[in-house]
């Protein structure tokens, strides 16, 4: 068995982390470090481009500490939350005549990549949290992350171990190959594959995509042509043919030949990643997504993953076969900051009460933890409460978990139950006189998903119910 390299205590197979004093196993930090903001002054957001020091108000109120990137339409930002202080993304598109030929376009992709980051649920995308529109600009706020780019990444890989492992490869186009599925599961094309657009955690190394922007439907008539060059295939590049997944696929094989050879397939097609040093049965996959036919190339995301897989040794369980190809995964997975308890995966369910692991094991996200509070007219915090994942009982009563109010204020002993079903957590009311609890204003009249926010009402006592990652 295992055993930890700073405190010698023997390690859980699989575990990333020693949990006898919380060790990251292999760790490899990649993650950018967060300035802490600090301004003398915070005005709200006028009209034009945010600066930092600004206070953008939506659904929620934020602060806008640091530009990332500009463009010719608007910007991106990071941000922090008032209510919590969460670390935030905030993309802004400034409502101009100068692109007035384009507006209907770049409008509705806008719109459609804050649509699909609100609806989809997977580990390899940003969450998207709000959209609105303010002082003539959009804005959509997402999830922050807090990594690095896959180039930056694999440059510094490159200083530390010399060359690119085929491991390499093989866990970078396994996880862009499972988001590309998804994308495609929704019934579109991402179009823009390339190192820009996809990040690294910087604890968990989780390949995130971003900017959805490109997303294109075959419903669409009338969009924007994207072209970045040495990723985008032959046929991205003509309104008159038709986008197919396997577009997408010849752009990862792109991807994954720069990282290989260091430089973008030549101009034209054609291309074929050399067998010297290499494993033949990856090459032969990365140059099959090559082909410059579309028809000969793999044509979903999910057979490139599958294909991967198979030279893995968890693709080829239960057998083990000395030439299999082991993934190189780069984690740091950190403890959680609360009790292990109340802690759950959102995407897909996970819950260990007895583990401090601050990380889903399956999908390396950060667990979530759901919690209420209890606030005065005022807006100060009286109580606060961290919910058990699987079931937590509200009332007045020392049988309750959470307890609020007293018998005068006609909260029942056991008024409502919070539990965790699948990969949220809901509310169900126990008492079905008329002063029931009332979510957003709202009658609960059944189970009733809760979500971030939400405001609880107990006749005289209001709860507020947030949820937070667990490290």
């Amino acid at each position: 068995m295992q055993a930890c390299g700073t405190c010698n205590a023997k390690l859980i197979s699989g575990s990333l982390f020693c949990d006898a004093c919380g060790s990251a196993v292999g760790a490899v930090k990649v993650a950018r470090k967060l300035r802490q903001a600090s301004f003398d002054t915070i005005k709200d957001a006028k009209e034009g481009l945010l600066a930092p020091g600004e206070r953008l108000k939506g659904r929620q109120t934020y602060i806008i500490e640091e530009a990332i990137a500009r463009s010719g339409f608007g910007a991106t930002f990071r941000a922090q939350r008032v209510a919590d202080e969460k670390h935030l993304l905030i993309k802004q598109m400034i409502d101009q005549a100068s692109y007035d030929q384009f507006r209907g376009q770049l409008l509705k992709s806008f719109k459609r990549e804050a649509q699909f980051l609100r609806k989809i649920k997977h580990p390899a995308f940003p969450r998207g949290f709000e959209y609105f529109e303010r002082n003539k600009s959009f804005y959509l706020v997402m999830e922050f992350i807090n990594g690095k780019e896959l180039t930056k990444a694999v440059e510094e890989y490159k200083t530390t171990h010399k060359k690119v492992e085929d491991g390499l490869l093989v866990y970078v186009g396994m996880e862009i190959a499972d988001a590309l599925e998804v994308v495609h599961a929704h019934g579109f094309v991402y179009r823009d594959l390339k190192p820009h657009n996809v990040m690294l955690d910087g604890i968990s190394s989780r390949v995130k995509l971003i900017d959805f922007g490109t997303l294109w439907s075959p419903s669409d008539r009338d969009f924007l042509l994207y072209e970045s060059e040495g990723y985008t295939p032959p046929e991205f590049l003509s309104k008159d043919t038709k986008f197919t997944p396997a577009g997408d696929v010849y752009s990862l094989g792109a991807l994954l030949y720069e990282i290989a050879v260091g430089e973008t397939p030549p101009k034209g097609g054609g291309a074929k990643l050399s067998t010297s040093g290499r494993d033949p049965r990856l090459c032969e996959i990365i140059n099959r997504c090559l082909e410059t036919n579309p028809q000969m190339r793999f044509q979903r995301a999910r057979h490139v993953r599958d294909e991967l897989r198979r030279l893995t040794k968890r693709g080829l369980w239960p057998f083990r076969r000395g030439n299999a190809i082991a993934p190189v995964e780069l984690s740091v997975l950190p403890k959680t900051l609360y009790p292990s308890a109340c802690t759950f995966c959102e995407y897909c369910g996970h819950s260990d009460a007895g583990s401090q692991l601050g990380y889903c094991k399956k999908c390396r996200v950060p667990l979530r933890v759901g919690r209420l509070t209890v606030r005065t007219d005022k807006g100060i915090t009286e109580k606060e409460f961290f919910l058990y994942a699987d079931e937590t009982t509200i009332g007045s009563s020392t049988q309750a978990h959470f307890v609020v109010g007293s018998g005068k204020d006609g909260i029942l002993a056991r008024h409502l139950r919070i539990f965790r079903r699948k990969t949220g957590l809901w509310l169900e009311c126990l008492s079905r006189d008329d002063d029931g609890a009332v979510v957003n204003r709202r009658k609960c009249l059944g189970p009733v998903e809760l979500l971030d926010d939400d405001t609880i009402k107990l006749r005289d006592v209001t709860l507020k119910f947030n949820l937070k990652d667990a490290c």
